[in-house]
């Protein structure tokens, strides 16, 4: 019998992270509700059976950001695509031409995908056709936001080292 991996530790870096992604969801914009995901359908499979945008796997299980949240990427048409869990796990932020094209693990090039040419341009053709254009965090907030925004950030990443020294003395200690 095979066991399951130990349970792994959640470090500070990692709830962080979650934080920083909040704050990145919380200040785009997020219009995706059922009739943005039936264009969705319509647009790239028209009544076929879906399947993952990037890979052509039928073992869709996840709607993936083209431009990813981390980067500025909105959870609206034109920016999210059906992907498999393989597809989706394996791209993380990375833009999506970039890692189709690219030797990373799982990627559809290096799972030997033939058409990913063609795949890569319908998703340009899906980004074009909805006008997807990426606006930075930078442009999307006014002057007094940015300034707030910045003093989150630190308070954040002082609370973090705070954190992190307690977590050290504690397992010191023990």
């Amino acid at each position: 019998m095979t066991l399951p991996r130990a349970p792994q530790r959640i470090t500070p870096s990692f709830a962080f992270s979650y934080i920083e992604r909040s704050i990145q969801e919380g200040l785009t914009l997020r219009k995706f509700g059922r009739p943005e995901m039936d264009e969705v359908l319509r647009f790239f499979f028209d009544g076929r059976d879906p399947e993952c945008v990037y890979c052509g796997s039928e073992d869709v299980r996840r709607w993936d950001h083209l431009v990813p949240v981390m980067a500025g990427g909105d959870t609206t048409v034109g920016n999210m695509v059906l992907a498999c869990s393989q597809c989706d796990d394996s791209k993380q932020a990375t833009e999506f031409e970039q890692w189709m094209t690219g030797d990373a693990p799982r990627s559809p090039l290096s799972r030997g995908v033939l058409d990913i040419e063609s795949r890569v341009e319908r998703i340009r053709e899906y980004v074009r056709h909805h006008n997807y254009v990426v606006i930075s965090l930078i442009k999307r907030l006014d002057r007094r936001e940015s300034d707030e925004l910045q003093e989150i950030r630190e308070r954040m990443a002082d609370n973090r080292r705070r954190l992190e020294l307690l977590i050290a003395d504690h397992r010191a200690r023990v």
